[in-house]
């Protein structure tokens, strides 16, 4: 399955890419996806997305479609054909 993959801030510096199309095994988790982008891109990539999971003031937030991961099973929701997935910082407002 072919999974869109979309990238802001940092990242988009650490990938030169604002978007990519990224082939997963069926069944495959958020989990899954991070581990093949992370050998993908380095470590780089690995540092800044790794520091923001699982602590408090996260530094990403993991959209599926438009919807925030921690609505479903986070870093375990299961991913599925022509799924989106944005990797973006926090946005606050004032």
């Amino acid at each position: 399955m072919e999974i869109i993959v979309r990238y802001f801030t940092v990242l988009r510096r650490i990938t030169e890419k604002r978007q990519e199309s990224i082939k997963m095994k069926e069944n495959s988790t958020l989990e899954d996806m991070l581990v093949i982008i992370t050998e993908k891109y380095g470590k780089n990539f690995e540092r800044y997305v790794s520091s923001g999971i699982g602590k408090k003031g996260l530094r990403l937030v993991f959209l599926l479609n438009g919807k925030d991961v921690t609505q479903f099973e986070g870093l375990k929701t299961r991913l599925h054909e022509g799924d989106t997935l944005a990797l973006m910082p926090p946005i606050a407002g004032g």
